[in-house]
């Protein structure tokens, strides 16, 4: 993830309900990201700043909070889908875990040059 929320995450999110994530490359043109986040478990809140492409290795159901009020919204990952975001100016948001099935996902952030 491009920015993590240390503090907004730290208020709103208990350590034992985030997610395992690890930053597997980060160089000049790329920042790859492998996600495994449990049933109950958030993302932390963080903020792309970066186009990116998520891939899912399973299926699960999220629950997406987003930073400037808006209501959370669901979303259904595939297993092998791969989805590219534009994210803009990007903006906050916490992703947890509603199924069953964990969420498992590498994002492959694009540096821009």
């Amino acid at each position: 993830m491009s920015q993590k929320l240390d503090e907004k995450t730290r208020a709103e999110v208990p350590e034992d309900k985030r997610g395992h994530y690890e930053v597997l490359i980060d160089n000049e043109t790329t920042r790859i990201t492998f996600h495994h986040i449990e049933k109950g478990q958030s993302s932390g809140w963080h903020k792309h700043d970066l186009d990116y492409v998520g891939y899912h290795f399973g299926d699960s159901e999220v629950k997406i909070e987003r930073g400037d009020g808006d209501a959370p919204s669901a979303m259904a990952s595939k297993k092998g889908a791969a989805t590219f975001y534009e994210v803009g100016g990007g903006f906050d948001h916490n992703v947890t875990v509603l199924s069953d099935n964990p969420l498992i996902a590498l994002e492959i952030e694009y540096k821009k040059g």
